[in-house]
C-alpha cells in the first residue's frame, strides 16, 4: 500500500462519515503514524506504508469516524509554536485562543516589573505556558475547576521544562486566588447549556465543564468581571475569549468605577469575541 493510494482511499472514507477535511485529517494521521512529515506524503505519494504504521493509521481513522478530535489521537495540538499534548480531560485548543494569547502578550509587552498572569481555566495550559515562554520573567498561576485538566496542564509543564514559573491551584472561582496579577487572561466555558445537545460530536467528546457556560454561557465569565478587580494591580489587565456578542453584552455590565479601556477585539474571521478592559 502506497502512502497516496491510503489517503485517497481514507479520505473518501472520512468524507463519508462526515468529518470536515477529511483529506487533511487523513493525512496528519499518516503523517503521525508513519513518523514522517505531512508533506513529505504529499511530495511522495508512492512512499510505501509499513505494516505496523498501517495497523496505527487504520486504528486512528477509526476514532476520527467516530467523532474524536485529531489532537486526541494524536495526542497534541500545536500552539502558537508549542506542543501542547491534549486528550479527553481538557478542551482543544482553538486557532481563536492562540489570538487571545496574542492579545495577553501585547498587554504584557507594556508592564515592567515582575510580571505575573493568572490563566483561569487553564485545562492543557497551552495560554499560560506559552505567555511563561514569551516572556522568561513571568510567573504564571494556573487555575483549573477541575483537577484531571489541572493534571494536564502540569504535565505539559513538566514537558516544556516551565514548572519552575508555573504555579497549579484548583479553583471553582476566584475566590482562592490572590494575586495581585498583571493580567487574568481566560477562555471561560461560553456555550448556553440549550445549545450543547446540537453541537458537532467531536465538540461534545470534549470536557462539558469545558463548555457549559450557563442560560446564556456567560456565568464564568461574569464571575471573572466581578471578582477580577480585587486580583488585579493597577492598571491590570482582564482578557477573555467569548462567544459571538457576547463581549459587547459583558462591557456593558461592568461598571465604569471599576474598569476602564473597556474594549472589544474581533477575531481573525472578523467575529467580535475578545472582551479587555483594565482595572482603575
Amino acid at each position: 500500500m502506497t502512502a497516496g493510494k491510503l489517503l485517497t482511499d481514507s479520505e473518501k472514507r472520512l468524507n463519508e462519515a462526515g468529518v470536515e477535511e477529511p483529506g487533511l485529517n487523513a493525512q496528519w494521521l499518516l503523517a503521525d503514524a508513519m513518523g514522517v512529515e505531512r508533506l513529505r506524503l504529499l511530495a511522495e505519494p508512492d512512499l510505501p506504508v509499513p505494516a505496523a504504521a498501517l495497523k496505527k493509521f487504520k486504528a486512528g481513522l477509526l476514532r476520527k469516524e467516530q467523532g474524536l478530535p485529531l489532537a486526541y489521537i494524536l495526542g497534541w495540538q500545536d500552539f502558537r509554536g508549542l506542543r501542547i499534548s491534549v486528550d479527553e480531560r481538557v478542551l482543544v485548543p482553538r486557532p481563536e485562543t492562540e489570538e487571545l494569547a496574542g492579545h495577553a502578550a501585547d498587554f504584557l509587552m507594556g508592564r515592567k516589573g515582575g510580571l505575573t498572569a493568572l490563566d483561569y481555566g487553564a485545562g492543557s495550559g497551552a495560554i499560560g505556558l506559552w505567555l511563561a515562554y514569551r516572556f522568561p520573567e513571568l510567573r504564571v498561576t494556573a487555575a483549573e475547576i477541575s483537577a484531571r485538566a489541572l493534571a494536564c496542564s502540569r504535565e505539559n509543564a513538566g514537558e516544556l521544562g516551565l514548572e519552575a514559573r508555573m504555579k497549579f491551584v484548583k479553583a471553582a472561582t476566584l475566590g482562592p486566588l490572590r494575586g495581585p496579577f498583571d493580567v487574568i487572561v481566560s477562555n471561560p466555558p461560553y456555550i448556553p447549556t440549550r445549545v450543547i445537545p446540537g453541537l458537532a460530536p467531536e465538540v461534545l467528546s470534549e470536557p462539558k465543564v469545558a463548555l457549559d457556560g450557563g442560560s446564556d454561557g456567560l456565568d464564568i465569565a461574569r464571575m471573572l468581571t466581578r471578582l477580577a478587580p480585587a486580583r488585579l494591580k493597577d492598571g491590570g489587565a482582564l482578557i477573555l475569549e467569548l462567544g459571538g456578542g457576547q463581549p459587547k453584552t459583558l462591557l456593558e455590565e461592568m461598571p465604569d468605577k471599576l474598569w476602564k479601556e473597556k474594549k472589544m477585539f474581533r477575531d481573525i474571521c472578523g467575529i467580535e469575541r475578545f472582551l479587555f478592559a483594565r482595572k482603575n
